[in-house]
């Protein structure tokens, strides 16, 4: 029965070392490997209204319209590499904004994709915290969203006034 010199019982230890470092920096690689991928969000679309004397409700002396909608399909939104049901939530972020407007949105198609959408097809209010806008399931492309904004009158300071909408869908 002999004995293994210590220079081949030295090597086998460092083989082994060597083993169990590599399986270690495989293992978090595996362990992630199901929720690596994030949901991809990409919104296109501005709107630019120039509000003006021929947007008097009367001619000289009347206040101006006070609700104002655009396109139906100002912005369009795709969303991709979802790995099942997702949610989309909805605020907005002030530049310079004019406390007596509101700004409201809505969803106007369900865009095309192999899940389905629900939800957000009414007019709601974006305000400065997130908001449930609407949800589905698996990719889907192309769904259009339209814009209100209240609360323009002739009381108000005639400036450029401008907000930022931030959407963003998660994992549900």
């Amino acid at each position: 029965m002999g004995r293994k010199p210590f220079s081949s019982i030295m090597r086998e230890r460092a083989k082994l070392r060597k083993g169990i470092r590599l399986l270690l920096l495989a293992l978090p690689l595996l362990c992630c490997g199901g929720v690596c991928w994030a949901i991809a969000i990409t919104v296109t679309g501005n709107w630019a209204d120039t509000i003006d004397a021929s947007d008097l409700q009367g001619g000289p002396g009347s206040d101006l319209i006070s609700t104002y909608e655009s396109a139906s399909n100002v912005g369009i939104v795709d969303i991709s590499s979802t790995a099942g049901n997702w949610a989309m939530v909805v605020k907005k972020t002030d530049t310079n904004w004019h406390g007596n407007f509101h700004l409201y949105v809505k969803r106007t198609s369900d865009g095309s994709g192999s899940g389905t959408i629900s939800g957000g097809t009414a007019y709601q209010e974006i305000t400065d915290i997130n908001q449930n806008f609407f949800s589905g399931n698996s990719d889907r492309n192309s769904i259009n969203v339209q814009l209100e904004l209240t609360g323009v009158s002739i009381q108000v300071p005639p400036t450029v006034y401008t907000t930022t909408i931030y959407y963003t869908v998660s994992d549900q």
